[in-house]
């Protein structure tokens, strides 16, 4: 099921679709990361999301260690990448940019030409990451949220 084998200056990385027995590990890569939302990120949440669509979450893994992931969040109207992270010990690498252009891929086969994904204000490092990338800031938006 992988989708592309990346190889870093150590060793080959595998770039493939998330599965419901990778949880326990993906959930410790979303908090080593600092992206992990205790509401979204439940075990549950994340089965419904891959039954909806099997190919919205892709991870890197290296020896049998998830180190990255991406969502992407298609919908014909406006579609998502969201939770690019990659683990501390294999930042600045490339893994990034390498994730990053599987998701763009994914949405550009199934005919999307522009997505959005959100950043925090005030973190230059990631915004001057998308911009290299050709990404640019729409305007200043906040976000909502309201329990269902």
């Amino acid at each position: 099921m992988g989708l592309s084998d990346y190889e870093s200056e150590e060793m080959g990385i595998q770039i493939r679709y998330y599965q419901d027995a990778d949880f326990p590990q993906y959930e410790q890569l979303l908090k080593d990361i600092g992206i992990y939302d205790e509401i979204l990120d439940k075990r549950e949440i994340i089965q419904k999301k891959i039954q909806y669509d099997p190919e919205s979450i892709l991870v890197a893994e290296a020896r049998g260690r998830l180190i990255g992931t991406v969502y992407i969040l298609y919908d014909p109207w406006r579609s998502l990448i969201y939770h690019l992270g990659v683990h501390p010990d294999y930042r600045r690498k490339g893994l990034g940019n390498k994730l990053m252009d599987e998701a763009e891929g994914k949405l550009k086969a199934r005919g999307i030409n522009r997505a959005i994904l959100f950043v925090v204000e005030d973190n230059e490092q990631v915004v001057e990451f998308y911009q290299k990338r050709g990404w640019f800031i729409l305007g200043q938006p906040f976000y909502m949220e309201k329990e269902l």
